[in-house]
């Protein structure tokens, strides 16, 4: 191999190693995994190792998470919580604005969530509002409200500045 062709290689192996960080970072496998599994992770670290978790998410389900990165997350709560919260305060801030509701209640109140409470002929603005919600109560339903009551009292402190800072 010259030395023009090594270089030309050379290039195309970056540009092949960054193309390919590009599609697993778009697809969620890598980088955010933690993040949208760190409730998850919180919850099983009561009864297991980070190695074990790691173990169970390679062999079960074929996810690649070290235990190094899961013990990284669990050494942050602060910083992985409000990653966690990001994903989901959108729809937090949609279903706010519908049920004219206070983020810190309905949160950590299974009873005050109204997972479906679509009246029948409303102002103009609710019914434009209506496909925003219901997405909202989706990523709330499926995201947040899949989290046990305990979990997500755990998260309360570490985000208890969005939660009064943003409150109505």
């Amino acid at each position: 191999m010259t030395e023009n062709e090594k270089h030309v290689s050379v290039a195309a192996i970056g540009q092949d190693l960054v193309s390919h960080a590009k599609t697993i970072d778009l697809d969620g496998n890598k980088r955010g995994l933690v993040v949208e599994l760190y409730p998850s992770v919180v919850t099983a670290s009561e009864r297991m190792s980070a190695r074990a978790i790691s173990r169970f998410l390679k062999d079960q389900h074929g996810v690649k998470l070290s235990a190094v990165t899961i013990t990284k997350a669990l050494n942050d709560p602060k910083k992985y919580w409000n990653q966690f919260f990001d994903m989901i305060e959108p729809s937090v801030v949609a279903y706010e604005k519908w049920e004219n509701a206070k983020r810190e209640d309905f949160l950590f109140d299974d009873g005050r969530f109204k997972p479906v409470n679509f009246p029948g002929r409303e102002v103009l603005r609710k019914q434009l509002l209506k496909f925003e919600f219901a997405q909202a109560i989706n990523v709330l339903r499926d995201k947040w409200f899949t989290i046990d009551r305990e979990t997500r009292m755990k998260a309360r402190p570490y985000l208890a500045e969005r939660l009064l800072g943003k409150a109505k």
